[in-house]
């Protein structure tokens, strides 16, 4: 008999479920027992748990997806926007360097209204590193009307004269260069000397006597003496200034005005200027 209900029992059990089902319907429709009752309470209170899990379980899948979709979104984004700042920088540092240049160049314009000088802007594409020559290579030559011995100047002052001059380009030495020698006057004072460069890239004023009145902060230009350099450029100013007991001048250190390490732009006169307009733009030159 067991072995009997043990292979029916499918069979067994799936009648009993219709015919359990059955009565119970049987009994809802004829009557609201109090059987019929506790039947559902006992089948509601059984699938409760279920039907709470179940749509817990469907809303948290529901929200996992959705901050899923919102983070790949959030990330894309995220990349668009590093990307869009990338460019941004690049573009601000862009225009930076335009509106530099701009600058640089309108000074340089406004220069040679000042000298009342035909002059040439050029930039400088090279510049010369070794302790030997101190020159740098502009982007202009005799195609533009260059030649050698022109002085060459910056908005803030001297940058030396021309001694080498191809068609396409020119080397300039620099006031800072050894061999280089400039005719200078010391604006306070109105004592004259000359300005040659050292070997540690400064200028020092020879020839100055001893009993020269000279001062820490003092101006100095050129003064037009030897004809190579006009009067009235402004040179640099006197940083040091010593009078070495038996010797016959002082010892005189003048830091130029242009910072060479920055130089990008310059001028190169092609004929001296005015002793109208001057550097300054206004009175005769000093």
């Amino acid at each position: 008999m067991t072995r009997l209900l043990f292979r029916y029992r499918r069979t067994l059990t799936l009648s009993s479920a219709l015919i359990l089902s059955f009565v119970l319907m049987t009994l809802q429709v004829r009557s609201e027992s109090s059987l019929v009752d506790l039947t559902k309470r006992i089948v509601l209170t059984s699938i409760s748990p279920l039907v709470r899990l179940a749509a817990a379980s469907q809303t948290a899948a529901v929200s996992l997806w959705n901050e899923y979709i919102d983070l790949r979104r959030v990330r894309r984004d995220n990349q668009l926007l590093k990307a869009e700042a990338r460019q941004l920088r690049a573009e601000v540092s862009e225009l930076r360097e335009l509106a530099s240049e701009h600058r640089r160049l309108a000074t340089l314009l406004s220069l040679k209204d000042r000298l009342g000088a035909e002059a040439v802007a050029v930039r400088v594409i090279a510049k010369d590193s070794t302790n030997w020559f101190r020159s740098i290579l502009i982007d202009r030559g005799t195609h533009a009307g260059i030649q050698r011995h022109m002085v060459v100047v910056a908005a803030e002052g001297l940058v030396g004269r021309v001694v080498d001059v191809t068609a396409l380009t020119a080397r300039v030495q620099l006031i800072t260069d050894p061999e280089s020698a400039v005719g200078c006057l010391l604006l306070r004072s109105r004592v004259t000397g000359v300005a040659a460069g050292t070997q540690g890239g400064t200028v020092q004023i020879k020839y100055l006597p001893q009993v020269a009145d000279v001062t820490i902060g003092d101006q100095v230009i050129t003064s037009g003496m030897g004809g190579v350099f006009p009067k009235g450029i402004p040179l640099g100013k006197v940083v040091r200034s010593s009078r070495p007991a038996g010797a016959l001048f002082q010892e005189t250190e003048v830091q130029s005005l242009v910072d060479f390490s920055r130089l990008e732009e310059a001028a190169v006169l092609k004929q001296p200027p005015s002793q109208e307009s001057g550097w300054g733009g206004a009175g005769r030159l000093p």
